[in-house]
């Protein structure tokens, strides 16, 4: 290496640490309304009919209760063509994120023990291998096909940095 090349080094070593300490690093936003994330997720699911679903079907088929969310929304598949659904939810602060995840991994565990074999056994497994992700106080799930889940849950995470 050249004396020319040894002079960079420094340099290039504190960029290196700019960068690596956050001087590029997205924020997390906790101010986006869950009705412009999820349309942002609805977005990229191309030729799906989704539509969101009525406060009743929360409490009912769900059997959540909205009022542990500072906001909610949840789309399915209008068509019954097949099960793809998604919601978002937004805990209202950091302490209750655990409680708003474990919520709907137990509407996503509900949807799995009363699943009936002979209906639509294709879209099994999405149901089997629905995901949850966390973007600060937000929560997710997904029961798409894995291409559409990974560009919902992009625009999930994109919707939520700045």
């Amino acid at each position: 290496m050249t004396k020319k090349h040894l002079s960079l080094i420094p340099a290039l070593l504190v960029l290196s640490l700019l960068t690596a300490c956050g001087g590029n690093a997205a924020q997390i936003r906790d101010d986006v309304a869950v009705s412009d994330v999820s349309t942002a997720v609805a977005a990229v699911l191309s030729g799906d009919a989704l539509v969101s679903v009525p406060d009743t079907y929360y409490s009912g088929a769900m059997k959540m209760d909205t009022s542990d969310f500072e906001g909610y929304d949840v789309k399915i598949n209008s068509k019954g063509i097949n099960i793809d659904e998604f919601g978002v939810f937004k805990a209202k602060e950091a302490s209750q994120v655990a409680a708003v995840e474990q919520a709907v991994k137990d509407y996503l565990q509900f949807r799995i023990d009363t699943w009936m074999v002979e209906y639509m056994p294709e879209e099994h497994p999405k149901l089997e291998s629905a995901e949850v992700k966390i973007v600060g106080n937000y929560v997710m799930y997904a029961i798409l096909s894995d291409d559409s889940k990974k560009a919902a849950f992009s625009a999930f995470e994109k919707s939520l940095t700045a």
